[in-house]
């Protein structure tokens, strides 16, 4: 859960949007949020929201989609918003609105520069007493969909060194590292070869401590191996491999 420290308000990273309507949906899920609205019983509307890749590398684009229902039946011509909220970020923003085709979805195309979550908003209008305005003036939240996310993977960076004792035996020893910290509890595979072979085989795996070390035991072997850490990556981070050590 996000700390009391982090729940200050600030921008969400800059986003390339368009907006068409019309796109499948796929499964999508997220934490709760802050600025989560509170909707108001409203004729039965319900908003559905979903994205197209969970993880993306940094430049590129994913979509945000959504289908308005009201009372089971798909709404069209209505209004939908798009609102953002940077991983870390207590409060978001609305980024982006568009208009439900005649199967009640709508879709947005986002870029975003890091991890951000997504949350469809629709809103419908509502009269004030006394009415200072037209009652199309003032709205309220009628439907409010769960939080999408969307990763922006970055990069990480895995080290290796051996140490062989008198007998032979090795530890093959590596410490995994992404944006300047350690990564802690993540797998890692210890991967073997015959030196001057091509073909890695995995033969150990292993999660990473709070130090984002790993450490593997091997054998005295017969003949000279080399060996390799892999990190094959995993929310936030694109997978690296480390150098290669050899023992024998």
């Amino acid at each position: 859960m996000t700390s009391s420290r982090s729940r200050r308000i600030t921008s969400v990273a800059a986003l390339a949007l368009t907006a068409s309507s019309g796109v499948a949906l796929v499964s999508a899920a997220g934490p709760a949020a802050a600025d989560t609205p509170t909707p108001v019983p409203s004729n039965g509307y319900a908003l559905s929201i979903a994205v197209a890749q969970p993880s993306i590398h940094p430049g590129d684009s994913d979509s945000v989609s959504g289908v308005l229902t009201q009372g089971g039946v798909v709404a069209a011509g209505d209004t939908v918003y798009l609102r953002a909220r940077a991983a870390g970020k207590w409060h978001g923003h609305r980024i982006a609105s568009a208009t439900t085709g005649n199967d009640g979805s709508v879709s947005f195309t986002v870029t975003p520069k890091r991890t951000t979550h997504y949350r469809l908003i629709f809103r419908v209008p509502t009269a004030t007493t006394p009415a200072p305005a037209p009652a199309s003036a003032h709205s309220r939240v009628a439907a409010a969909s769960k939080l999408a996310t969307v990763h922006v993977l970055r990069d990480s960076t895995l080290s290796i060194r051996e140490r062989t004792r008198h007998n032979g035996h090795a530890r093959i020893m590596g410490q995994l590292r992404g944006s300047g910290h350690a990564l802690e509890r993540r797998k890692v595979e210890l991967q073997e070869r015959v030196a001057g072979s091509a073909t890695w085989t995995t033969v150990k795996t292993r999660r990473t401590n709070r130090h984002g070390m790993v450490n593997f035991g091997v054998g005295a072997p017969s003949a000279p191996e080399e060996f390799q850490l892999v990190f094959t990556g995993g929310p936030n981070f694109n997978g690296c491999q480390s150098g290669v050590v050899t023992v024998g």
